[in-house]
């Protein structure tokens, strides 16, 4: 029995290990490739022209040749970079995606895997199953107004609430997508609304109902379901509003929804065309200025030049004397400093000279002092010798010291007219160069003049054209008063008042007409019961077959409604633009490489021609719509881009960042004009108001600011808020302004910035 159990010891001694389980690259090296390599290394952003998201385009190399030699990790450059024992190491240190470095573990997986051969596929995409949205996501991720501010629209969460900001109440709440909605935006038209998530965009379409029959019990009068108000029909037919308590009259209800909007719209136009002849004559009398300026400028220069020119041939003899005379003083003084250093020499010898023959005194003086017998009266003559050698060589050295002095004197006082005349030389260069510089500065002048002659007629055009524009659209508001003025709604015959605050009337021509409730502002009768019905969805949010990477930042509509722009991308990987034909949902054009991170944000000018895009990558681009071609590429800022808008005649664009300030710029040739700051945290939105140059602005500080695009504020404001502030919206004439906070409390505005109603989440 011993024995066999020894037997069977020593054969499980001698039996090979049993392999450990081959690595998958699915399971082993994606998830390092995707923490480390991927960020840069993939089919959007292949820097190096290397892209690691399969064994395959490893093996197939960038710029650098093949990656890996399937079964020999050592040889393989992804080894040898990530392992650090070849430049460059990978990741670097300092990345901006803040990929971390392979440790050791992962590393000996890389290696194994490589050493295994390096097979595998990528794992496949797997569909998203999303859950339900915690309550805790209460924040307003998104934030928009409709044109003419009537309606605005607040995401929290997967959320959309869109309110009636005329009367101040909420209509209508859906759940818009699986995930957190990150972009909403209005039609120009006010009928479709768009929203953005992962992965996918929805396009809703708004609906009403119209009034079949007044709520209740119709009458003549009735009163508001708050007691509030009272509303009457008096003598013709005409319905009027009061005040319940004092009886004080509010409106009569005679005016027509459609006419206010034209009002409304006439208003805009008017507003717009003041601003443009403002603009054209500030631009006209600036040239006009610059050419007042640069006459004289120019009549100066000639008068220089011209006098400078009339003392040219003197300047130029008195230049060629002048660097005769310094080269010749220049060679004496040369002469003179050789002199001195001889006579320095001479000097020294003098002095070694005399320096010997005391020493000889010396030695003598003693020889004589221990002379004895015979030896004195030699010793006495030798004495002697010495003090006479000893006088010769002092006098020597004195004549020496004293020539030298004299040379010195005399190389000193070259050096002086030396110095005189190289001064004298510079000036007179410097007067001929003077000459020269005037004929150039005359030459600018003139340029500088001509072109703003040239120019002067054609903005003198622009604003006479612009006066008869601005008296067009006078024209034109002063009709639509007038119509409003006259207009009359046929006699009414019964009233009733909703529970939502609404009045409706019924009329002699069997029409039902709505009005808001407290102000008697008319409303259109497919606002009585507002509804969004989606129809249609572009993308997939479980991102199997999406056309979207990652969120859908942005969406903006085109200024004629026709197309959809969407801004998204993998965050430091790929920055994505693309348009949709709103009619079919589909794709009408993507952008090249537009950014190199995630786009944020996106803006269509007024007139459609130009589509403003800020990023997560610090820039922000102009491109033109026609196109697709890149028209401006802005780099000012020091962080992410958050926020873009053109002003509305699209000479001026804002941007603002995380890096706390806002950037206004020109257009037309890509200059920052202002640079606007005092936000303490990131400037998350920033947007024109109107026609005019004024701008909202909000900061999570929180902060909400009305500036100037040429720089000072308006107003400021942080009454009233207490949470950081997440997003902003207005209406396109600026009267409407919503600001949202990460707190999910909605704020409706006033243009003088008074806080006229809330919704909190």
């Amino acid at each position: 029995m011993k024995t066999l159990r020894l037997f069977l010891l020593l054969t499980c001694l001698a039996s090979p290990a049993a392999k450990a389980e081959p690595l998958s690259f699915a399971r082993d090296i994606q998830p390092l490739l995707e923490q480390s390599c991927l960020p840069c290394h993939n089919k959007t952003k292949s820097e190096g022209g290397l892209i690691l998201e399969t064994p395959e385009a490893m093996k197939e190399g960038g710029d650098n040749g093949p990656t890996l030699v399937p079964n020999r990790a050592l040889e393989s450059l992804i080894y040898q970079t990530a392992a650090r024992k070849k430049k460059p190491f990978m990741p670097p240190e300092a990345n901006k995606a803040k990929a971390p470095h392979l440790e050791a573990n992962q590393l000996e997986i890389l290696r194994r895997w490589i050493d295994e051969g390096a097979t595998g596929s990528a794992r496949p995409r797997q569909a998203v199953a999303w859950k339900a949205m915690p309550t805790k996501v209460r924040g307003i991720s998104a934030l928009a107004s409709n044109p003419d501010g009537h309606y605005g629209a607040a995401a929290r969460g997967n959320t959309v609430t869109v309110y009636d900001l005329l009367q101040q109440r909420e209509v209508f709440a859906f759940k818009a997508h699986p995930d957190v909605v990150t972009s909403v935006t209005f039609s120009p038209d006010g009928l479709y609304l768009a929203t953005g998530s992962t992965g996918e965009v929805k396009l809703w379409k708004k609906t009403g109902v119209q009034p079949a029959s007044l709520p209740g019990t119709a009458a003549t009068a009735g009163i508001s379901q708050d007691g509030a108000i009272e509303a009457v029909i008096v003598e013709g037919g005409t319905v009027e509003l009061r005040e319940v308590a004092s009886k004080k009259k509010i409106s009569s209800l005679v005016t027509d929804r459609a006419l206010l909007d034209q009002s409304a719209l006439a208003k805009m136009e008017l507003a717009g065309a003041t601003f443009e002849l403002e603009f054209l004559e500030g631009e006209l009398k600036n040239t006009k200025e610059r050419i007042t300026k640069m006459t004289a400028d120019l009549e100066k220069a000639n008068k220089e030049h011209t006098a400078l020119l009339a003392k040219r041939a003197d300047r130029a003899k008195a230049l060629t004397e002048a660097t005769a005379k310094r080269d010749a003083l220049l060679l004496e003084r040369d002469s003179l400093d050789d002199s001195f250093m001889t006579a320095t020499r001479a000097l020294e010898q003098a002095k070694a000279a005399e320096a010997g023959a005391l020493a000889s005194l010396k030695t003598a003086e003693t020889s004589k002092a221990s002379a004895t017998g015979e030896q004195v009266p030699v010793a006495t003559q030798g004495v002697e010798e010495a003090k006479i050698t000893a006088k010769k060589t002092e006098e020597e050295r004195m004549g020496r010291e004293a020539a030298l002095k004299k040379t010195k004197d005399e190389l000193d006082a070259k050096q002086k007219l030396v110095t005189e005349f190289i001064k004298t030389v510079g000036e007179a260069a410097s007067a001929i160069s003077s000459a020269k510089t005037a004929e150039l500065n005359a030459s600018d002048f003139a340029s500088v003049l001509e072109h703003l002659k040239k120019n002067e007629p054609i903005q003198n055009t622009a604003a006479e054209q612009a006066k008869s524009l601005l008296a067009e659209a006078k024209n034109r508001s002063a009709l639509v008063l007038a119509a409003i003025e006259a207009y009359r709604p046929p006699p009414a015959d019964s009233l009733s008042f909703g529970a939502d605050g609404i009045l409706l009337t019924k009329h002699s021509d069997g029409k039902i007409r709505a009005w808001h409730g407290t102000t008697g502002t008319p409303i259109a009768s497919d606002d009585v019961q507002p509804r969004w019905e989606m129809i249609r969805v572009i993308g997939d949010a479980s991102k199997v077959v999406s056309p979207f990477s990652g969120r859908v930042n942005s969406v903006a509509f085109s200024p004629d409604g026709k197309s959809l722009a969407t801004g998204s991308g993998e965050a430091s990987r790929s920055g994505e633009i693309k348009f949709w034909d709103v009619a079919t949902g589909q794709l009408q054009r993507e952008l090249v490489k537009p950014h190199k991170d995630a786009v944020l944000s996106l803006n269509f000018s007024r007139d459609g021609k130009w589509l403003a895009s800020g990023s997560a990558d610090r820039a922000v681009r102009i491109w033109e719509v026609s196109n697709g071609k890149m028209f401006r590429n802005l780099e000012a800022h020091a962080n992410h881009v958050l926020s873009v808008s053109f002003r509305a005649d699209a000479r001026r664009l804002v941007s603002a960042g995380s890096d706390n300030v806002l950037k206004v710029w020109n257009v037309e040739n890509s200059d920052v004009v202002t640079t606007v700051s005092g936000f303490t945290k990131e400037v998350n939105n920033a947007l024109y108001l109107g026609r005019g140059d004024e701008m909202l602005a909000t900061s999570g500080s929180p902060l909400v600011r009305i500036v100037k695009d040429a720089g000072g504020d308006v107003r400021a404001k942080t009454e009233g808020f207490s949470k950081f502030i997440t997003t902003a919206a207005a209406a396109w004439d600026g009267k409407t302004q919503l600001v949202g906070d990460v707190d999910g409390t909605l704020r409706l505005l006033s243009p003088e910035g008074k806080i006229l109603r809330e919704w909190a989440r």
